[in-house]
């Protein structure tokens, strides 16, 4: 069996090198030939994981939700079983799935069994389409205040972890005005004012605040989680609902189920950039679909 390597040289605060030795042990017990892959830019990576797609039995990528963005896109539906090791900040996909975190030893192992055994999971994943092109994504695609939060949590280089949602929270809220939207959902179309929208195929985003319980990442089915605009006082309120998992029992939070949405920009502030497993992806208009049972992971 080929399996092929990639390890996001930035995750685990610089430890790839160790990451790698790990890799090497723990693999080594098993009849595995290794392709180890180049990293460099997110270009360059994306380019060898999907060469390594067409060559190798399976990928093994270390790293966070961002990396494992990069590989569903690569492997696209070469139906190649990838296995995750995580590693990154938010680590929010390995907590969907009940993966170790930060536990190199233990991921290679569950992976080379289920590789070895030929134990997989197959999961859905969602396409993101606009005017310019396309773009697949595992779990959450954020349009609203939580977008923004997001890019502005990753244009900061401090504190590492999840300590900077926290910082990045407060310059959202300050600048924030209800965003003007138009979702159109099974032949509905509806505009108004707009606080937060997370399309979800999994349960978390922003470090393990749980967006959407009941998301199922193999139902063929979007979780649409929807606020009408809100003042400053009900962002709040708001936020600790959404810490205990409380804020789908507050009448203002809307839950819809679809395979397919399409947003744009409505009368109000402009939207934010769209974000997907926490990259910066388009501006609205865009339409989001499931791809149902695209992905196989090694779990």
């Amino acid at each position: 069996m080929r399996v092929a390597l990639a390890l996001n040289p930035t995750s685990g605060k610089g430890r790839s090198d160790g990451y790698r030795a790990v890799l090497r042990e723990v693999l080594g017990k098993y009849p595995v030939d290794m392709m180890w892959l180049p990293t460099g830019s997110r270009e360059e990576t994306f380019l060898a994981m999907r060469e390594a797609s067409a060559e190798a039995d399976a990928l093994i990528i270390v790293g966070g939700d961002g990396f494992i963005h990069n590989a569903v896109n690569a492997v696209g539906d070469s139906g190649v079983p990838v296995g995750i090791v995580a590693a990154g900040s938010g680590n929010d996909i390995a907590r969907e799935f009940g993966l170790p975190i930060h536990c190199v030893h233990d991921s290679v192992h569950q992976i080379a069994a289920c590789l070895m055994t030929g134990r997989h999971r197959d999961v859905d994943v969602m396409e993101i389409s606009w005017e310019g092109g396309s773009e697949r994504a595992l779990a959450i695609v954020s349009v609203g205040i939580d977008a923004d939060v997001n890019l502005r949590t990753n244009r900061m280089s401090w504190p590492k972890g999840n300590t900077r949602y926290l910082r990045a929270l407060p310059g959202a809220i300050g600048g924030y005005q209800p965003f003007g939207a138009r979702v159109t959902m099974d032949g509905h179309t509806a505009e108004g004012d707009m606080t937060l929208l997370s399309v979800a195929n999994t349960r978390y985003f922003g470090g393990g605040f749980c967006i959407s319980p009941g998301a199922l990442p193999d139902d063929g089915l979007l979780d649409v989680v929807l606020t009408r605009g809100l003042r400053m006082p009900e962002i709040v309120g708001l936020l600790g609902r959404l810490v205990v998992y409380r804020h789908l029992a507050d009448p203002r939070v809307h839950l819809y189920r679809t395979n397919e949405i399409r947003i744009e920009q409505g009368p109000g502030a402009t939207l934010p950039v769209l974000m997907a497993d926490g990259e910066e992806i388009c501006r609205a208009p865009a339409t989001v679909r499931i791809l149902p049972k695209a992905l196989r992971l090694a779990i």
